[in-house]
Order: C-alpha cells, then structure tokens, then sequence
C-alpha cells in the first residue's frame, strides 16, 4: 500500500449530513425539504461511488452531479436514486440520460425538444427540471422564459416536469439582499408557471450557503455540496453546525537526514536551514494534488507536532523540516491536512494559496488511493480504476 493516501472518514460524512437535516427542519418544521447532495467531481474528491451510498443510506433523496459519466458511474453502481445533471448535455449524450434514468437540467426549447425526440425514440419518459437563471449569470432560461419552457415540457408526453431550480452566487456572504432578490424572481417564475395550470414540480435553490443562512430558499428541496464534506462555503458566513471534515490527506516520512546551518533545500534552492536541524521527505507532492503553491509556506502534522514544509514542492515529494531535535523518525505518519485540531484543515490550506476548500479536496490527484475505514471491518482502498472496475461487478 502506497504512503501516501486520502482517508475518507464516512461517519463524518454522516454526521454531517445528519446535522444539515437537522438544521432545516428545525428551521422550517412545517414543510422539511428534501436532501439533494452533490457528488460532483468525484464527490468533491472524496469518492462518488462510497459517497453516494453512504448518503442514500442516511435518507438523502437526490444525488447530483456535473457530467453524465458520473452519473453512469452511480447507476453502475446500483445508486437508483434521482440523479440531478447539473451540467448541460450536448445532444450525444441525450441517449445516455433516457438509458439511465436521469434527470436533467433543460434552459432552453430546443434541448427540451431533441430530448423528448430521443424519449420517444426510446420509449422512455423522461423527468426535467427547468433551470432558471435569477442572478448566477451561467445557464438557465429568464425568468420570464421559464412558464413558456414548462409548457414546452408539458405538450411533450415523453417528458415530466420534475421541478424547477436556480443558484445562488453569494448566499455565502452576510449581505442578503441579492439572495432574496433572488428568492423573489424565482418564486414568480414559478407562481407565473401554476398561473398557465402547470405544476412546476420540486422547487429547489439552496446551497450551502443558503441552507445555513436563508431558509426562505428552502423551497421543496435543498442541494448543500461543500458542507456535506465538512467545510463552508466561505470565511465569511457564520459557523453555525459543527462540522466534521470528510477527507484527511495523509503519507509517511520515508526519509530523514541531519543538515548543517545554511543548507540549500529542493529545486531552486528557496529555502536554506538557519540551523544544524534534520529534515524529512516525505512521498507526495503536486502531482498528487499537494499545490506547488504551498511550497515554504504550508505545515504538516506529525506525532501531533506542527513542523513547516521547507523548499519547493517537488512533483512526487516534498521535504519538512523536523527540528534540530527531530520530532519524528522514520515512517512516522505525516498529515497534511484533516480534522485534527493541531493540524491543517483544507481550509488553512486554501488561504494560503489564495484558493477555496473545494479545489483543495478537489485536486487530490486520482493516484492517492481512498481509504474508507469502518468500524466493524478492515480498511477498503481504491483507486479511480479499482472503484469503476468494482463498481462495474455490482
């Protein structure tokens, strides 16, 4: 087994879920809405196949993903939930959405009218849902398009008008005067589409920041992604929930050599040890998904000691340096980022590279092996290839 690996601890991935569901429907006990989760980008890094299990065995209704590959992924892996494409499609991947039962996002006529030709060629009804665009500047239709495009989903009968959704660019900020602008022109839509006798289905808008800061966008169904892995969506908002990360990036010290006072460290020599100290290298770098950015400037964990990284991130390695009375030895454990408290979050690491926490956990390159630890069973690893070759046996 390979040093360097990501551990994918589930049951903070339930517990944070747990707390989302909780928070919502406190919230708004009246009419809880549904759990969409994201499991994009290979869920945030984290594993689409184990993450969306985990979420549908904890009551979550809806999955979502960006591409149709990684909704194939899940169907393959016998996920039968409603599976979200928050992407839009381009008319040869229309066969894979009706072959898999998904249920994609349509902003225009003429998509509506080539899906519904592969439908019927098929013979296979098709749910949509309409996306809007209040105010994100991406995709979507006008809102005052949206009641023509519901009817345009209504002649068809090889199409269902599954809901209605937009998105939000600053839910995450204090400020929430454009969210509920928002909110206001999206429920217009939808009020202007029941006016034409059309049910708009499951209304849903909320993201993370949304779901913790403006319940009147809760609407049918709520779609939190980075805070399901234990991260919010900005510095700015509130911590409300308590939070556990997800993914914890880990290797070992594979070597350790003592260096005088003045020694030059990794390429371009930007770092020179101010004293006799011992430095360790440790197997993992930016191919790996450990950002060349963080170079002289990042820490890691080792033995609950913080100790600095010191030159350049090299592709495949980089060095720490472990005091003049070293704080670890050989193939002691290295965390570069997690959930202990000591130690570098995500979120650490991405104010220092100036970046989010999502292209953090994001960017763990596909060759760091995923641990999945449970409780009652030894360690499961996989590689991408290992959880499609699996994936594709179930």
């Amino acid at each position: 087994m390979r040093a360097t690996r990501a551990i994918i601890h589930l049951s903070h991935l339930r517990h944070n879920i747990g707390l989302i569901r909780d928070h919502v429907r406190t919230t708004r006990p009246q009419r809880p809405p549904r759990l969409c989760v994201a499991v994009k980008a290979d869920a945030y890094g984290h594993g689409i196949v184990e993450i969306g299990r985990a979420a549908v065995e904890e009551g979550v209704e809806y999955l979502a993903v960006a591409t149709i590959e990684e909704a194939v992924i899940l169907r393959d892996a016998a996920v039968s939930v409603p599976v979200l494409v928050y992407s839009l499609p381009i008319p040869e991947e229309l066969s894979a959405i009706v072959e898999y039962g998904l249920s994609p996002l349509v902003g225009d006529r003429e998509l509506v009218v080539k899906l519904a030709a592969e439908a019927k060629k098929r013979g296979r009804r098709v749910p949509v849902h309409i996306k809007i665009d209040t105010g994100m500047g991406r995709i979507g239709c006008r809102p005052a398009e949206a009641p023509e495009l519901a009817a345009a989903v209504q002649e068809s009968p090889w199409l269902h008008l599954e809901g209605m959704s937009t998105h939000f660019p600053v839910s995450d900020i204090a400020d929430r005067t454009f969210t509920l602008e928002q909110v206001r022109i999206f429920e217009e839509a939808a009020a202007k589409t029941r006016q034409k006798g059309i049910n708009p289905g499951i209304l849903s808008a909320a993201n993370s920041g949304a779901a913790l800061a403006s319940p009147e966008a809760y609407f049918d169904m709520v779609r939190p992604g980075i805070l399901v892995y234990g991260y919010y969506p900005s510095e700015e908002q509130e911590r409300i929930l308590p939070v556990k990360p997800v993914m914890e990036l880990e290797s070992r010290i594979v070597f350790v050599k003592s260096v005088p006072a003045g020694t030059g460290i990794s390429y371009g020599l930007t770092h020179h040890t101010d004293r006799a100290t011992y430095i360790g290298t440790v197997p993992i770098g930016y191919a790996d998904g450990y950002s060349r950015l963080l170079s002289n400037r990042s820490r890691v964990l080792v033995n609950g000691r913080s100790v600095p990284v010191v030159g350049r991130i090299c592709m495949d390695q980089c060095m720490i340096d472990l005091g003049a009375v070293p704080a670890a030895k050989l193939y002691d454990r290295v965390v570069l980022f997690g959930h202990d408290p000591a130690g570098p979050d995500a979120e650490e690491l991405s104010r220092t590279i100036g970046t989010i926490p999502y292209e953090v956990t994001c960017g763990v390159s596909k060759r760091v092996p995923r641990v999945y630890p449970t409780e009652d069973a030894p360690s499961t690893v996989t590689t991408a290839a290992a959880a499609e070759t699996r994936a594709a046996k179930d």
